[in-house]
């Protein structure tokens, strides 16, 4: 993040084009095909959940591509903040709080392991407290009068 700096309508256009293509391949189009395979083995799963899918990959869409067109200015914060604070909900929600139950050939397997999903949802959490940190510092520093001599 580089706040302060001109990028042009066109580069603006570009990234927010490539983000939309990128953001509907790996947030909707994968999950969505992914759910459907994995339903039969973890009925409870989440992604087999087609609204789930559709709702979660519109926001990352929205959020990515609304960072990726107001790159260095003071409005990609909120898009960036809510983007990484949407990955981290979403962690959570898809891997049922770190408590999978699968079931195959009627036999059922629990996995448990919220320890390490504090630890994959933690650099989320940090992704969305240091965009408006990053900000901030920019800003004051870019604000402080000149020394004089």
């Amino acid at each position: 993040m580089s706040f302060g700096r001109r990028v042009t309508m066109r580069k603006r256009v570009t990234s927010a084009g490539v983000a939309l293509v990128a953001n509907v391949v790996l947030w909707i189009v994968i999950p969505y095909y992914l759910g459907a395979y994995l339903s039969g083995v973890v009925p409870d799963l989440a992604l087999a959940i087609p609204a789930f899918v559709f709702e979660f990959g519109v926001l990352f869409v929205i959020l990515d591509v609304g960072a990726a067109f107001f790159q260095g200015m003071a409005v990609s914060v909120p898009f960036i903040s809510g983007a990484a604070l949407l990955s981290a909900a979403y962690l959570w929600l898809v891997t049922d709080g770190g408590d999978l139950q699968v079931t195959a050939a009627g036999t059922t397997i629990g996995l448990q392991f919220q320890l390490l999903l504090y630890v994959l949802v933690l650099p989320s959490l940090w992704a969305a407290l240091r965009a408006p940190l990053s900000y901030l510092a920019w800003r004051g520093a870019s604000m402080e009068p000149p020394a004089v001599p």
